[in-house]
């Protein structure tokens, strides 16, 4: 058997329900953790802050890539669940 899907060339994994549920979770921490530097990058650009806006594209891009990266059963999924959420935390007590 190949080692991709039938569709466009993906490539075929197997996992179970919690794999499926703890990645499916894993990526709303991220889109979590991208909208909030999305309101802080807003908030940056509206005050002419360069340095910040800068920095919170480079950590907001740093999201985005790893959510692309990010597939069901790896080792960065567990990282993900258990970083994201202080992380998430920490962005929210600067949004406010």
């Amino acid at each position: 058997m190949s080692d991709y899907s039938a569709v466009g060339g993906v490539e075929s994994f197997e996992y179970n329900r919690r794999d499926s549920a703890r990645y499916d979770a894993a990526l709303e921490l991220i889109e979590e953790a991208i909208a909030c530097y999305a309101r802080l990058l807003n908030r940056a650009v509206a005050n002419g802050n360069a340095a910040e806006r800068d920095r919170l594209q480079a950590d907001q891009a740093a999201c985005v890539t790893e959510q692309r990266l990010l597939r069901p059963g790896d080792a960065a999924v567990d990282r993900v669940l258990s970083e994201y959420p202080a992380l998430i935390a920490w962005l929210r007590d600067r949004i406010g």
